[in-house]
């Protein structure tokens, strides 16, 4: 199969559409003042907001595509201090984007280092009363918790992006789109199939997708087949939810103890750390298929009945 030449731009984003109205919007009118502002303009800051594997780093990519800039990508643990935070705003030009993901996890200090940036691009090194003026560029902030952000950080952002899950047929659409372009072939059906399993998230339709590539590649074909597919799900123990083999333990565990679980119970059973499991739980909530209370987590009736049609594979 002939790979399909693909400029990226918002008019391939897939999905989300409200977010994809607001940065067209946007872009439009970032070009019309650069034109007469030159290298003094960039794109709006804007933060991201949503769930994981919902997009924010794919659409900031396609923003500096789409701006024909440089996308500086950075993870707000890895700016734990005052003088990083510095040094990766001084590695920017003008008009250069600063992706920070995870936003809400910059310490205080850090965050306050910002502000001065964000409104009047004054860098401040080494308590020096001359100040580093630094080229226009552009923050974008991706949160999957907007709640802990302060108010006053969250409020210097221009643009607020609201992103989330997709449905299944922008999933399958998604998943024809990134096939195509990487010179794949999959059939529209085993795209709906794995979009299924996908809960809404794209980072999950892809890594899915991936998977059954590689079952198809150790066959020596770039045609994925249904047959892969049911290979890929097999060898993965992967349910109809899309579940691999922990997260549906994690269901057993509540349906064996027929009541309440505290958290430290799930963990030592699961052999994960607590952090682990509390990422897990947000997809079991959003299906309706746990609950969460004081006394622990506990399996609903639509928990139930999905642990019964798909029960562990075992080896």
């Amino acid at each position: 199969m002939q790979t399909e030449s693909i400029v990226p731009s918002l008019d391939h984003a897939i999905g989300q559409k409200r977010a994809v109205a607001v940065l067209k919007t946007a872009v439009e009118a970032y070009w019309h003042d650069r034109s007469k502002l030159g290298d003094d303009h960039a794109f709006p800051h804007t933060l991201m907001v949503g769930p994981a594997g919902v997009g924010k780093t794919f659409f900031s990519e396609l923003l500096a595509k789409t701006l024909c800039c440089r996308v500086h990508t950075q993870l707000a643990q890895n700016l734990n201090s005052i003088q990083l935070m510095q040094g990766a705003i001084m590695m920017l030009e003008p008009g250069d984007i600063l992706f920070v993901d995870e936003i809400h996890e910059l310490s205080p200090m850090v965050g306050v280092t910002l502000y001065r940036v964000l409104e009047e691009r004054l860098l401040f090194l080494n308590n020096s009363r001359n100040p580093l003026r630094v080229p226009a560029f552009c923050l974008i902030g991706a949160s999957t918790h907007e709640a802990l952000l302060d108010r006053s950080f969250r409020e210097r952002f221009k643009l607020l992006l609201r992103l989330e899950h997709l449905n299944q047929d922008d999933i399958a659409s998604l998943l024809l789109q990134r096939a195509r372009r990487l010179g794949w072939s999959i059939s529209e059906s085993s795209a709906k199939e794995l979009a299924l399993r996908s809960r809404g998230t794209p980072r999950l339709s892809i890594k899915l997708l991936d998977s059954a590539k590689r079952i198809a590649s150790s066959h020596g074909t770039d045609d994925i087949t249904p047959e892969h597919i049911d290979e890929m799900l097999q060898l993965e123990g992967i349910d109809s939810y899309g579940f691999d083999v922990v997260e549906q333990k994690y269901l057993r565990i509540l349906k064996d103890h027929q009541g309440p679980v505290r958290l430290n119970v799930l963990a030592t059973h699961l052999g994960v750390p607590k952090q682990t499991i509390e990422m897990l739980e947000a997809d079991f909530i959003r299906l309706g298929l746990i609950t969460k209370g004081d006394k622990g987590r506990v399996l609903t009736p639509a928990g139930v009945e999905h642990l019964n049609n798909n029960p562990i594979q075992e080896w």
